[in-house]
């Protein structure tokens, strides 16, 4: 079988970029247009319906109700839209068949802080009807390898470098259209980015009338196909954090160097090093249980269920689980085939349900959601432990994972990650326990394909490595010019708390 994406625990007993093909020539087609009195939004739409490109922009931007007499025989798009928004400062720049409306910025304004060279944009993002946050949604800097995500409330706050004077940001999610969002300068209000959901119309939706074993199979076999098959270079930021009911324990950050093997059988295994971190644990608990967390960063690189191939992708996944098609969605400009997966009644060995994300034209496995069978997960405790007091007792409750990928130079690789992790821990002979979640994300901000990176064997992260205590001052540049996850507001109310618990310590 292949291998178990797991977090480690130890139990202490103490006295617990995406790059998208653009261009700014607008391209050459002919558009005819009849109006005596119709919008700006509708002879956009008519332009759509004629050429086949969307239209991107800020409503602010563009008067889109304004009406306009227009008529035009054959003439080029350029010089349609010159007529229908004569502004002259607007510009337009053509991302895969999206035509982003923009206004050209003067100049840069100045970096934020003396430790950041970079101009900081602040923003959120939500669904357009709900108002409900994305959570994880994928932020890309067009242009560049540079990415990042949404934090669980929806925010974001990414980082772009000087030199980009007219920069973009791409907000993808899956089940909703991709958005090409223009930064304009001086970027100093926080961004509220609505997101609409995709619907299908029944005309584009081609299933493939095959068995979905057979699909994935066909998925698997194309991995070589569509993911890097050269070592590769990457920036990684990472999070992990335990929690004791509603109080947080330990609290840690990093900024990761990861040399990525190639998507190949037998490719030599990811290895990595901390180039930047810190870590603060709350030293006011008077439990006697502590749980220390083993380092995470090794279980969030076996989430790379492509390449480390977990059971439900290794070659005898159909011997072991009943695959069905349950939607197809869009991600981005893509048809999505979802296909969900669980392990066979008769098997009753510890396994996995979930879902798994195709793209419709080159079966690349674009995501995938998955957790441990939690109508079993309570059998295999020791599953989660690298040691176990026989004091304590320890029940799981659920292990779920995320993984998703992302396109670059026509290849795949691994995004982000996350998972969770609850287990029940109680002391033996006592009637109540508490509850702990371990928490691990780590989602990749930078990309070179085709650059080995060589990290020294003193450098690397060991398996057994616990990340190292540091002095925490929750300084917000701390990071200088790394993109982060933007960490959420009571995860962060939860780390001032031990920050003034330390402050009382040190006083004392």
């Amino acid at each position: 079988m292949g291998s178990r994406p797991v977090l480690f625990l130890q139990i202490v007993i103490l006295g617990v970029s995406l790059t998208l093909a653009g261009q700014d020539r607008l391209p050459e087609i002919p558009v005819t247009l009849s109006s005596r009195n119709s919008t700006i939004n509708q002879l956009l739409e008519e332009i759509t319906l004629q050429t086949g490109y969307y239209f991107t922009y800020n409503a602010a931007l563009v008067p889109g109700e304004e009406r306009v007499r227009i008529q035009t025989n054959g003439l080029l798009l350029e010089e349609v839209l010159r007529q229908i928004l004569p502004n002259s400062s607007l510009a337009y720049r053509v991302i895969d068949r999206n035509i982003v409306i923009y206004k050209k910025n003067d100049a840069p304004p100045s970096p934020v802080s003396p430790a950041i060279d970079r101009l900081v944009v602040e923003g959120r993002v939500l669904d357009s009807r709900s108002d409900k946050p994305l959570a994880y949604a994928t932020i890309a800097l067009y242009g560049t390898s540079l990415g990042s995500v949404t934090n669980q409330t929806g925010n974001f706050s990414f980082k772009i470098p000087p030199e980009l004077t007219d920069p973009m940001l791409v907000i993808s999610y899956l089940g909703y259209k991709r958005l090409i969002v223009p930064v304009i300068y001086p970027a100093d209000q926080e961004l509220t980015i609505r997101l609409s959901k995709k619907t299908i119309p029944l005309q584009e939706v081609i299933i493939r009338h095959a068995d979905p074993v057979l699909l994935l199979k066909e998925a698997v076999d194309r991995i070589p196909d569509n993911y890097l098959t050269e070592h590769s270079s990457m920036t990684a930021f990472y999070r992990e954090s335990v929690r004791k009911d509603d109080r947080c324990l330990a609290f840690s950050e990093a900024v990761l160097d990861v040399a990525k093997g190639p998507y190949l059988p037998n490719a030599q295994a990811d290895r990595v090093r901390i180039r930047k971190g810190r870590k603060i644990t709350d030293p006011s608990t008077e439990d006697t249980v502590m749980i220390k967390l083993r380092s995470g960063i090794h279980a969030s690189l076996s989430l790379d269920v492509v390449k480390e191939r977990p059971d439900f992708l290794s070659e005898d996944f159909a011997d072991l689980y009943d695959l069905d098609f349950t939607d197809m969605i869009t991600y981005g400009e893509r048809l999505v085939y979802v296909i969900s997966f669980r392990q066979k009644s008769h098997i009753t060995e510890l396994m996995f349900r979930g879902s798994l994300y195709l793209d419709h034209e080159t079966l690349a496995i674009l995501a995938a959601d998955f957790e441990f069978n939690p109508a079993m997960i309570h059998k295999e405790p020791g599953l989660f432990l690298v040691s176990r007091s026989p004091r304590i007792h320890i029940r799981p409750l659920l292990a779920g994972y995320h993984v998703d990928y992302r396109e670059e130079e026509g290849k795949f690789h691994v995004s982000q990650v996350r998972a969770e992790v609850e287990l029940k821990v109680r002391k033996k002979r006592k009637w109540i326990g508490s509850r702990y979640r371990i928490a691990i994300e780590m989602a990749i901000t930078s990309v070179n394909p085709g650059v080995k990176l060589k990290i020294n064997h003193s450098d690397r992260v060991k398996a057994n490595t616990i990340l190292s205590d540091e002095p925490f001052e929750f300084d917000p540049w701390f990071w200088g010019t790394y993109n982060i996850i933007e960490p959420e507001a009571t995860l962060m109310e939860s780390v001032r708390r031990i920050e003034h618990n330390l402050q009382e310590i040190t006083d004392y």
